[in-house]
């Protein structure tokens, strides 16, 4: 009875007062921080996972960026050498501009750069009509000359090689002399000019076309120094090769072109 009469005083505040949504509304705002703590290990749960699951996100697309970046630093490497390729290219087109001759194309397939012999191999041979004695020019001047010769490739010693020794002149006084090579890439001498000739810095040096076998008026050089020393009597001239000898891959063969027979007169 005394529940019912409570009920019913209850019920009877709230049709009048609007008491009881109140005290719902009160004790509510009173255990709301209860139901936050209640919540906060499953916020937090969640929350960690979406963390995780961001990170993971980040670290893929950051792999899947390094990764293009690479793929176009390598393309971009690859278009400069292309470029560098071309201009070796046209430089070896201009080389021949102009010549009585026939070049004809090889690539570096081997390179020996010992301090005792200077050497590449090139992709022609016997089958490709190369013989031995044959000279060697890239798109800037002189490499070499053929020294052996195989069905499918040959050997061509360089003009820095030690044992090799290249009949020259100046261009621009007509002076013959013989350019030696010293076992290194950047430098040749000419160790008998006359002490008294007219040689100087930035000389340019040819081919002579004797001995042969370089057809004459081939760069082989430039004039770095000039040593005249009293006493001797011949002075030391050093040249900077014009040649790639030691970074071009294609290289021209020259062989000279056969001379028609001229035309049969015929007699009356």
């Amino acid at each position: 009875m005394m529940y019912m009469l409570l009920a019913i005083i209850l019920m009877f505040m709230d049709q009048r007062g609007d008491y009881v949504p109140r005290i719902r509304g009160a004790m509510e705002l009173a255990f709301e921080p209860v139901f936050h703590v209640a919540a906060w290990p499953a916020q937090a749960l969640q929350a960690l996972v979406s963390h995780t699951r961001s990170r993971e996100a980040l670290i893929t697309e950051n792999q899947r960026l390094h990764e293009q970046l690479l793929e176009t630093s390598a393309a971009v490497q690859t278009q400069a050498a292309l470029v560098q390729e071309n201009q070796r290219l046209r430089d070896l087109l201009e080389a021949t501009r102009g010549r009585a001759y026939d070049f004809q194309f090889a690539e570096m397939q081997r390179v020996d750069l010992d301090p005792f012999s200077h050497k590449i191999w090139i992709n022609r041979g016997a089958d490709e009509s190369v013989v031995t004695g044959q000279a060697v020019i890239d798109g800037l001047g002189v490499v070499g000359q053929v020294e052996d010769v195989h069905r499918h490739f040959a050997v061509v010693r360089l003009i820095s090689d030690p044992d090799h020794a290249l009949p020259v002149q100046i261009n621009r006084t007509g002076l013959r002399t013989i350019a030696y090579g010293r076992g290194e890439t950047s430098h040749l001498v000419m160790p008998n000019v006359p002490l008294q000739a007219d040689v100087s810095i930035g000389d340019m040096i040819v081919t002579s076309g004797l001995g042969d076998r370089f057809p004459p008026g081939f760069p082989v050089g430039e004039v770095s120094l000039v040593e005249r020393l009293s006493g001797e009597t011949f002075a030391m001239v050093h040249l900077k090769p014009s040649a790639a000898l030691d970074r071009g891959r294609e290289v021209l063969l020259i062989q000279p072109r056969p001379t028609e027979p001229p035309p049969a007169v015929e007699e009356p």
